[in-house]
């Protein structure tokens, strides 16, 4: 077998490795629920309550700038259009890093969970 054979099927298990591990993967609405569900779950609630609010609030905002006929009504009500949807966003991305965190956490306790068992299989065997 030559060197560029032996890669080629390093390479195959490697991705055959991988395949299997993003196939456990969970989808975003999945991922989503979780933090509905857990430690966090009120915070959680009542920034998604507050990014609805802020929904609405810059909608209003823009339609309330696009039938503005003064200039000084225009800044104004651009400006708070900006704002909420500045709001919006730091919401939802606190939204992803609250789901990045939990996945983060179930992947640190399956580790925990392989490895006790990886250890207890090894004193099973001595």
């Amino acid at each position: 077998m030559s060197v560029e054979q032996q890669i080629k099927a390093s390479l195959h298990s490697e991705q055959a490795q991988l395949d299997q591990i993003l196939s456990r993967e969970q989808g975003l609405f999945n991922r989503l629920g979780h933090i509905y569900s857990g430690s966090m779950r009120r915070w959680v609630w009542l920034s998604t309550l507050l990014a609805l609010l802020a929904t609405a609030a810059f909608i209003y905002a823009g339609y309330r700038f696009y039938m503005a006929t003064v200039l000084n009504e225009q800044v104004f009500w651009g400006v708070w259009f900006i704002a909420g949807l500045l709001v919006q966003i730091a919401i939802k991305l606190w939204l992803f890093m609250e789901m990045n965190r939990t996945s983060i956490l179930r992947e640190i306790k399956r580790s925990e969970l392989n490895l006790q068992s990886a250890g207890a299989a090894s004193r099973q065997s001595s």
